[in-house]
């Protein structure tokens, strides 16, 4: 059997489909051009999003899945992680042991201490960040449906989360992305909805349930 061509493995535009060509791909500056579009992307991002195009939809990854009725879809994955095994401990020693003892004790003696009221304002945001995010590694899930031109992203726990609503004719392409915040010094790879206002989700997927999820919403037919 003989290797493939280079040739071969030339991405596509995200948002005509239309192969670029190797007279228009600078590996050295991660630079991809269509002519036909107009616009550069990062060449690495399109090889990554060509790597995962091929998946079949009926054969989802463990924690994800795909259903599909007429003109009305749905595409999901947990967010559930082995981080929890951390994050659920962490959590509730720093939430209740902390908040605990610095408010929970004013309530109990019935008296109030300004210094150590404000001594505790760190504790409360920083709960204020770390509840959420622990039950979204037990119980979150990300669902993004569409309906005809309607479409819906959901991000959250049971019925409590964020959600965004969108036109299905407004998005250009579906790529992957990374954020621009960072953990341990690196960006996270994410889904990301290029439309009038970009809609990117996806940060606490696995790898095989995000690529899942990515290659699902570009061969979807909307």
């Amino acid at each position: 059997m003989s290797s493939p061509s280079y040739e071969s493995k030339l991405p596509n535009c995200p948002e005509c489909r239309t192969e670029i060509p190797l007279e228009d791909i600078n590996v050295a500056k991660d630079i991809a051009l269509c002519r036909r579009c107009a616009r550069t992307y990062s060449f690495a991002e399109l090889s990554q999003d060509r790597d995962v195009a091929d998946v079949d939809a009926s054969r989802p990854p463990k924690g994800a899945w795909y259903k599909s009725q007429g003109i009305e879809f749905e595409v999901g994955a947990w967010t559930r992680s082995w981080g929890a095994l951390f994050l659920v401990p962490f959590t509730l020693a720093w939430s209740g042991g902390s908040l605990g003892g610095i408010y929970g004790s004013q309530i109990a003696k019935g008296r109030f201490d300004l210094t150590l009221s404000l001594f505790g304002i760190p504790f409360v945001l920083g709960t204020l960040l770390l509840v959420p995010y622990t039950l979204m590694t037990v119980f979150g899930k990300l669902v993004v449906r569409g309906s005809g031109d309607q479409g819906s992203v959901f991000i959250g726990v049971g019925p409590f989360g964020w959600s965004r609503r969108f036109r299905w004719s407004e998005i250009r392409a579906v790529r992957s992305a990374q954020t621009k915040w960072r953990q341990n010094g690196n960006p996270l790879p994410i889904i990301e909805l290029e439309g009038p206002e970009p809609i990117r989700f996806g940060s606490q997927l696995s790898e095989k349930r995000r690529e899942f999820m990515l290659a699902v919403l570009r061969n979807a037919e909307m």
